[in-house]
């Protein structure tokens, strides 16, 4: 029997399993093998999750990395149950939430049976017991620091990199409306995929900003990015925890960020921080992080892989120790 069978959607969730095997620790990546212990690393694995501690009969962790208020609205959750392993959904008359109705209510069923929910940031747990309902428990998780470091210095920094989904949340209108201040105009490289790459281009088109959106860049590629940026700019309105800046900052390469919650918990004050809403913050921002030193890596030192496994390894043990009697 393994001590947890691990449930993640992508490679960055699993980071600190490496660890954790150093550690002693047998860990499932696949399959349905037995284990003590189950953890879902993300909302697209969390109902799979949940039918496997059932069937397994074995505690399940639910890691909640944020809940978009877009979609969830002002509304609540409808009825959810897991029979014979399959969930079973009955919409609520009145007030929902706001869109992807069914795959938020079943992941609200999943944290309200699980034996511990987890998140990353402490704005995320306000909304989980806000919205969910349930308490859950801050256990930060890491960027990949054995990727992201400091590179040789560059020949010439050029331009402004901004890296993340093309949604509007992420906010990359901001940089390139920024970006069309300076004189001359600043490059901008926007590296991502999503459904707003024809606006973004067409709006730096009309700003006369020179911008390249490029996706399906490899990690070796959006490593070197940072390494040759002359600034990193993270605007995202909303963030659970936010890996783009950490990522940037490991590099050293400088860093301006929005002014919300996660990135104040997180960063310190190694980045330049912009007002949302607020062209000319942003700008002003833009202008401080070019003239400054690299960022202080040292703030990312509780946000690494080895202390994240070790904040992870304390919060699985109990659960362990407990199955192993």
């Amino acid at each position: 029997m393994d001590d947890v069978r691990w449930f993640a959607p992508n490679r960055f969730c699993t980071l600190v399993v490496p660890r954790l095997r150093d550690r002693g620790l047998s860990i499932a990546l696949d399959g349905d093998r037995p284990a003590r212990l189950a953890i879902a690393m993300d909302a697209q694995v969390a109902a799979d999750a949940c039918r496997y501690a059932v069937r397994h009969r074995c505690p399940l962790i639910h890691y909640v990395w944020d809940l978009p208020p877009w979609w969830l609205g002002r509304g609540r959750h409808d009825w959810v149950w897991l029979v014979a392993g399959r969930y079973v959904w009955l919409p609520r008359l009145g007030r929902r939430y706001a869109a992807r109705r069914g795959f938020y209510s079943r992941l609200r069923y999943v944290a309200a049976h699980a034996a511990a929910v987890w998140v990353p940031s402490t704005a995320t747990a306000t909304s989980v017991r806000e919205r969910l309902g349930v308490d859950c428990r801050q256990v930060p998780f890491c960027f990949d620091s054995d990727r992201f470091t400091p590179g040789p210095p560059p020949a010439r920094r050029r331009g402004v990199l901004s890296v993340s989904r093309l949604t509007p949340q992420k906010n990359h209108a901001a940089v390139i409306r920024a970006a069309a201040r300076f004189e001359p105009r600043m490059p901008v490289r926007i590296i991502g995929s999503g459904p707003e790459q024809g606006s973004l281009e067409r709006l730096a088109a009309e700003l006369g900003v020179p911008c390249t959106v490029e996706s399906d860049r490899s990690e070796s590629e959006v490593l070197a990015a940072y390494r040759v940026a002359e600034v990193v700019v993270c605007p995202s309105t909303f963030e659970g925890f936010g890996l783009t800046p950490m990522e940037a900052i490991a590099t050293a390469t400088p860093v301006v960020a929005s002014d919300i919650p996660p990135h104040r918990e997180f960063l310190g004050t190694s980045p330049h921080f912009f007002t949302l809403d607020d062209d000319e913050s942003l700008v002003a921002a833009i202008e401080a992080a070019r003239a400054g030193p690299p960022p202080g890596r040292g703030v990312l030192s509780r946000v690494t892989i080895e202390a994240a496994a070790e904040r992870f390894s304390d919060g699985l043990m109990p659960y362990l120790r407990r199955a192993r009697r």
